[in-house]
């Protein structure tokens, strides 16, 4: 049978015509749809911008915004064109499950980690106790933080492990107390000793005089006496102060010819 240019005509305005027409407006839709979506991420940046939010928090909600825009643009194209989109978002549906249940400890440390960027229980820069280790805050990521140890050790803690546990933050309050314990024999004249270590603090400045120094006679034993020595300074100062502290009191007290211990006590 001979096709005829008026055949050939009918079947495209027919059939081509309207599937041509059904792609350039899911073509202009999926363009659009994309610069729209571009557009709706960097004013959201700017808003979390204001807000102060970590780098890494808005980086990852960005991207992940981005990509539901972008799905929803792609989804409403593929309608367009008349492509079945029930069957795409059911399948797109069960892989997000899937990996959803894939990812259960990598979600439970990415919401800890945005606990911890929105209620701060730290920042960077801070001395911090977290399980067993103490050190620097070196970053705060939105899976994990890491710290930087008193000996150079890099420790990277899962952040679902550091929002179920007792954090101790050494830096917040700004002062940190030194304990040192004292043992010395019966007899001693405890006003020298007290006047030893007034002498030491008074010639120290990283020691804050405020709060005062508290210098106490907190046991008396069979054969000695204890006394607590309890001068406040920086966190930065308080490693350096401490271990001077009681050099400085056995310098003292061996020059006086009286027999102690002493002991730095550490929390």
């Amino acid at each position: 049978m001979d096709l005829t240019f008026a055949d050939v005509r009918l079947f495209a305005e027919q059939h081509v015509a309207p599937i041509a027409l059904d792609l350039l407006f899911g073509l202009i839709l999926f363009v659009v749809g994309r610069w729209v979506a571009r557009w709706v991420v960097r004013g959201a940046n700017r808003l979390m911008e204001t807000s102060r939010l970590d780098v890494s928090l808005r980086k990852f909600l960005a991207d992940a915004l981005y990509a539901v825009l972008l799905v929803a643009v792609v989804t409403a194209a593929l309608d367009t064109v008349g492509v079945r989109t029930t069957a795409v978002v059911a399948v797109v549906g069960a892989a997000g499950l899937a990996i959803g249940l894939a990812l259960q400890g990598s979600l439970s440390n990415f919401a800890a980690g945005v606990m911890i960027i929105v209620m701060r229980p730290y920042k960077v820069g801070d001395t911090v106790v977290i399980n067993k280790y103490t050190g620097r805050v070196d970053a705060i990521r939105v899976f994990h933080t890491i710290l930087i140890t008193g000996d150079n050790r890099e420790v990277i803690i899962p952040n679902g492990q550091i929002i179920s546990q007792p954090i101790e933050n050494l830096t917040n309050l700004g002062l940190r107390r030194v304990d040192i314990e004292i043992t010395v024999a019966h007899g001693t004249d405890l006003r020298e000793i007290k006047h030893a270590i007034e002498q030491i603090i008074s010639t120290d400045v990283r020691v804050s005089m405020s709060p005062g120094t508290a210098i106490e006679l907190f046991e008396v034993g069979s054969d000695a006496l204890k006394l607590n020595v309890r001068p406040w300074t920086t966190v930065e100062h308080y490693a350096p102060l401490a271990t001077d502290m009681v050099e400085r009191m056995r310098e003292a007290f061996e020059s006086r010819g009286f027999k102690f211990t002493a002991a730095l006590v550490r929390a």
